[in-house]
């Protein structure tokens, strides 16, 4: 639970950045909605099992941090900011890119379709954040396209349907808790982990068949999202935030000259264009770009962006 002036409780403090680039930090916390206690022992459990653990794997800092601070510091906002400027506005900010993934995707023209932010969609649905939260469709019925997600349903073309269920989720007062992990096993073999992580919740009934375990907790997919993380999630036990540029991958970028500003610009800042291997320019999210990426593969693809996408 968080300390009584409603400031995150800090129970094992931040050790401070690994110089180590074979290591990787994984920032892992669980959801509001997710049975706090009992998810986060079953978590634990899980990593505490694996016969690399204190080997190749560390628990490093674990924190929980109350709804009423999340509130009022507008965390959620601000981590999911470009998500939820989307999920607000909808059509008028797709990119070029964008409208051409969605006429590719959907056979449809991108000018006369009712693509719709989350926002809008409640209203024009009557239905509660929840209700569109929970809202299955066909794999085929999604597009994800520059890191945002559009959902058809009937005539509607929904952009970010999350987003307003996880603002809602974060303004109910409920603690999130907060793990960082050290590992030199690798995103894709973490994510194994988390594969058990899944089944271990599905078995124990927290987790029902059919329900995205993403709606339990999250973890970080790549080192840029690392940052993301740690940026919003990282705190000293006196309830400071931890700067960005002393979380683990910064501190590797900054130390192949990368200025603090240029790390800061790109986390406010993830649509970015870059050539592919084939030449072809690309946009996406710098989360999804460099998902599962070890530190020198995600500064060689930072390097090799060719614009961040400003959106007005």
């Amino acid at each position: 639970m968080g300390n009584d002036q409603g400031l995150p409780s800090v129970l094992i403090p931040y050790p401070g950045p690994s110089i180590d680039p074979s290591t990787e930090d994984i920032f892992v916390y669980l959801r509001p909605e997710s049975n706090g206690y009992l998810v986060e022992s079953l978590l634990l459990k899980v990593i505490q099992k694996n016969p690399e653990y204190k080997q190749r794997i560390f628990f490093v800092y674990l924190a929980n941090i109350p709804g009423e601070f999340i509130l009022k510091n507008h965390i959620v906002e601000r981590h999911y900011l470009i998500r939820m400027r989307f999920a607000v506005l909808g059509k008028t900010l797709f990119t070029e890119f964008m409208k051409r993934d969605f006429e590719d995707y959907f056979k449809q023209p991108f000018e006369q379709a009712e693509i719709v932010g989350a926002f809008e969609a409640l209203r024009r649905l009557s239905w509660t954040p929840d209700r569109l939260f929970e809202l299955w469709v066909p794999a085929e019925d999604v597009l994800i396209t520059s890191g945002q997600s559009v959902k058809r349903y009937g005539g509607l073309f929904i952009v970010n349907y999350d987003i307003p269920a996880l603002v809602q989720k974060n303004a109910q007062g409920t603690d999130i808790a907060v793990m960082l992990f050290r590992t030199t096993i690798g995103y894709e073999r973490f994510a194994s982990i988390f594969k058990e992580m899944e089944k271990t919740l599905r078995d124990a009934k927290v987790l029902s068949q059919g329900v995205p375990v993403d709606r339990v907790f999250h973890y970080s997919k790549g080192p840029f999202e690392q940052i993301l993380d740690g940026r919003d999630y990282l705190y000293s036990p006196s309830g400071t935030h931890i700067p960005c540029e002393e979380l683990s991958f910064a501190t590797f970028l900054i130390d192949k000259g990368v200025p603090k500003e240029a790390i800061r610009g790109v986390i406010e800042h993830p649509l970015v264009r870059y050539y592919d291997e084939s030449g072809t320019l690309r946009e996406n999210s710098i989360y999804l770009y460099t998902r599962g990426d070890s530190y020198p593969q995600a500064y060689e693809k930072f390097l090799a962006i060719n614009a961040q996408v400003l959106l007005r």
